[in-house]
């Protein structure tokens, strides 16, 4: 049967309209989370590569080593992850235009493992507005777990994830260590004058419950602060009477700390902070007079050096040494950044692949709210990465680590794992 002209053309009409609609409808889906293409998964960070923090810098150069590997092997769901690390010299100043630029211009699907505690204070209002996943920060402060159901600076914060152990249930360890061992301690506390260096101070003073009043001086100090100032400050707990010390400060701080109190001549039962019990911090200190044998700090990722047996270290000496090779050496002297960032790399590849092909940001959060990882290769043999409705913190295990050697001494973890740390 003939057509006529007419109809031909109406038709024609008809079907270009309705591939123009297909057309916008698909495009508008394939954009309509930022970040993610059939081929790519947008990321980024911001990091202290200068500035006070920058010993912490070798933390993104892992995680890109790491993403590489994964892309490498197909990537997830075959997107390739491209990460986006940016310098924000670990002021926060710095960190809230650095971040506006990963999702204003970059248009980043997530920002991922940014680093400090004031920094991401500085940021969370406004991801968390915008409902951008903040996952995996590197800060172990208790804002990240407590504030998911619970309202902070007028709101939750349910797109902000930490990952690691928090700041205040370390410190309760440190504290039940004291009571058991040295019932009769005075302490004297060097703390960073920030929610940091508070948490931290906080948690002791809650672990020693009735004997916080052995609490002899604390002395806090700012980012940025010499090292006069910071000998100062452990000359001053010294004075105050104090035969323990707690160090509640990033690399510098401690390295400087530890360097004044060999220096003055005073050995107290001392404590460092997991975030700066790095073994390259130590050997530091070291090589500047620093006596470490006896410092006590917490683990719970597994040692480059004293585990190098282990299957996950041996992942990840290949992983650096293909991907970053400029890491190896810091690796093979017991870096143990390197390993934290490939240990955040991995979740958040874990976190990706539970997410599903069809990625979105909500289905992220969801992902990384119920996970349940007992085989990241790269944390201490036991511990795992858990989150749930009720479990917010999903690092909530440590273990005791004392330094001995000397000079060219490490860490060697004593005693049980400590379970429902927070």
């Amino acid at each position: 049967m003939a057509v006529h002209r007419w109809k031909l053309g109406a038709l024609l009409c008809a079907v270009l309209a309705t591939a123009a609609v297909a057309s916008t409808a698909a495009a508008s889906h394939s954009s309509s989370t930022p970040g993610v293409s059939k081929k790519q998964i947008v990321i980024g960070g911001t990091f202290p590569f200068t500035g006070p923090a920058s010993l912490y810098k070798t933390i993104p150069a892992a995680e890109q080593a790491y993403y590489a590997y994964v892309n490498a092997r197909g990537g997830v769901f075959h997107r390739k992850i491209k990460d986006i690390a940016l310098d924000d010299q670990y002021d926060p100043s710095q960190t809230v235009p650095q971040t506006q630029k990963l999702v204003e211009q970059d248009h980043v699907f997530a920002v991922v493992g940014s680093l400090g505690t004031a920094p991401i204070l500085s940021t969370w209002g406004y991801l968390n507005q915008r409902k951008i996943p903040q996952v995996l920060v590197a800060t172990g402060d208790a804002f990240w777990g407590n504030c998911v159901h619970h309202a902070c600076d007028g709101s939750t914060k349910p797109w902000t994830l930490g990952w690691q152990p928090t700041y205040p249930g370390e410190a309760k360890i440190y504290a039940q260590y004291i009571l058991a061992n040295k019932a009769s301690a005075k302490i004297g506390v060097i703390y960073q004058n920030d929610a940091y260096g508070k948490n931290y101070l906080a948690g002791l003073k809650t672990g020693l419950g009735s004997h916080a009043n052995q609490i002899v001086d604390t002395e806090s100090y700012n980012v940025g602060d010499s090292a006069q100032v910071i000998a100062a400050h452990i000359v001053a707990l010294r004075a105050h009477g104090a035969d323990t010390l707690a160090i509640f400060a990033t690399p510098t701080p401690t390295i400087q700390s530890l360097v004044a109190k060999t220096l003055i001549g005073w050995n107290p039962l001392t404590f460092v902070n997991n975030v700066s019990a790095n073994r390259l911090f130590e050997l530091a200190a070291a090589s500047n007079g620093a006596d470490l044998d006896g410092i006590i700090s917490t683990a719970y990722l597994a040692s480059p050096t004293t585990q190098a047996n282990l299957p996950g270290m041996k992942l990840a000496k290949s992983i650096i040494h293909k991907y970053a090779p400029a890491l190896d050496q810091s690796l093979a002297e017991g870096d143990g950044n390197i390993i934290y960032g490939l240990a955040v790399g991995w979740t958040f590849v874990d976190g990706l692949q539970h997410a599903g092909k069809n990625l979105t940001r909500p289905g992220l959060m969801k992902a990384l709210r119920t996970m349940n990882e007992t085989k990241n290769p790269f944390v201490y043999p036991g511990m795992s990465v858990q989150t749930s409705k009720k479990r917010t913190f999903p690092m909530e295990q440590l273990k005791l680590e004392k330094w001995s050697g000397g000079k060219t001494g490490d860490w060697h973890a004593f005693g049980k794992i400590y379970n429902g740390i927070h």
